[in-house]
């Protein structure tokens, strides 16, 4: 079966959208789109929008959606009209989508959807990275001991563990760097790296026996044993984050030096602070220091802070949240600010 990605519904939780400030669209903006395999929500709304953050507007999102929420595929038509001058996007009517199914395979609908940003860009970190609490972290089930008294295992091993309570599968961590706010440097949680999964056919006895099934880096004797979350996509739909929300990216994923396009980027921000899945951020490159000599003698100045592109928020936690960056007009670094899109 054909791996499930991210499907697009396009009405999660939004309330009925505002149009008194009028919605505006691309001088070039299709009167018709056929939607392609390929296409992202972001990749369409930026047919019609600048702002592709705005497109629930656009498709005139309401609560009576939230019931009945669109689905778009590959093959769908979608039609551009206007309604009390206002425009409008909907699926055109009497438009046949042309689908082509594979008779040896069985495709589900949530197969085919479009999803919302994309889906490969984002399926590794939706199980991981991890990020823990120390405390809850060195209470979790740990691997004591490898084959034949190896440090390192790898693929195929069996290994032994204490603390597991279930059979299944389980995925090796151990500690990475803590993540610090910028300016405070105060921890907001720590980062766990992902080792593999390994599978325990029973949870019986004082000691464990566990069968290594993949490996991301060396599983190692000492890691920390967390049980593997169920494939579940969640529908995201893309609404900007509110004028209050402001942070700073923490850190880069897989530490690189400066963030592009579809880099994962920590933002110091989370669901304390009102964070969810589907927020976008506009990414801010902070000012550079100039000093400068004037009337007032010499001194330093900052320079004011730039629009660099934006950020779609995919994973959630207490104090900080993972984003996707989604288009840039050059790299994001550690300590460039984020704030809602429609800042400038």
């Amino acid at each position: 079966m054909r791996k499930s990605i991210i499907s697009l519904a396009l009405a999660i939780g939004l309330a009925a959208p505002a149009f008194s400030a009028g919605l505006k669209l691309k001088p070039d903006a299709p009167g018709t789109y056929t939607v392609v395999r390929g296409d992202t929500l972001w990749s369409i709304s930026g047919r019609y929008l600048s702002s592709p953050w705005k497109w629930p507007q656009l498709w005139r999102m309401n609560q009576s959606d939230i019931k009945n929420p669109h689905w778009i595929y590959p093959g769908d038509v979608l039609a551009l009209d206007y309604v009390d001058g206002q425009p409008r996007l909907s699926l055109a009517r009497g438009a046949q989508r042309e689908v082509k199914l594979s008779p040896q395979a069985r495709i589900e609908a949530q197969d085919l959807a479009v999803a919302s940003i994309p889906a490969s860009a984002i399926e590794p970190f939706l199980k991981r990275p991890l990020v823990v609490d120390m405390a809850q972290f060195m209470q979790a089930p740990k691997l004591i001991a490898g084959p034949e008294e190896r440090i390192s295992v790898t693929t195929g091993d069996r290994v032994y563990a204490t603390g597991i309570t279930e059979a299944g599968t389980w995925q090796a961590y151990r500690l990475g760097k803590p993540l610090l706010d910028p300016d405070s440097k105060q921890v907001l949680g720590i980062e766990a790296t992902y080792s593999g999964d390994l599978v325990a056919d029973k949870a019986q006895g004082e000691v464990q026996t566990l069968k290594v099934r993949n490996t991301s880096e060396e599983i190692m004797v000492g890691d920390r044993l967390m049980r593997a979350p169920r494939q579940n996509f969640n529908n995201y739909a893309p609404h900007p984050a509110s004028a209050q929300m402001s942070g700073k990216v923490v850190s880069i994923y897989n530490g690189v030096d400066g963030a592009a396009q579809y880099s994962t980027i920590v933002l110091n921000l989370g669901s304390a602070q009102g964070v969810e899945n589907g927020h976008v951020f506009g990414l801010f490159k902070k000012g550079r220091p100039l000093e400068i000599k004037d009337e007032q003698g010499k001194r330093t100045v900052a320079l004011p802070a730039e629009r660099a592109g934006n950020a779609f928020v995919y994973r959630v936690f207490d104090k900080v949240s993972y984003a996707l960056v989604l288009d840039s007009t050059g790299p994001i670094y550690v300590g460039d600010g984020v704030a809602s899109p429609e800042q400038e």
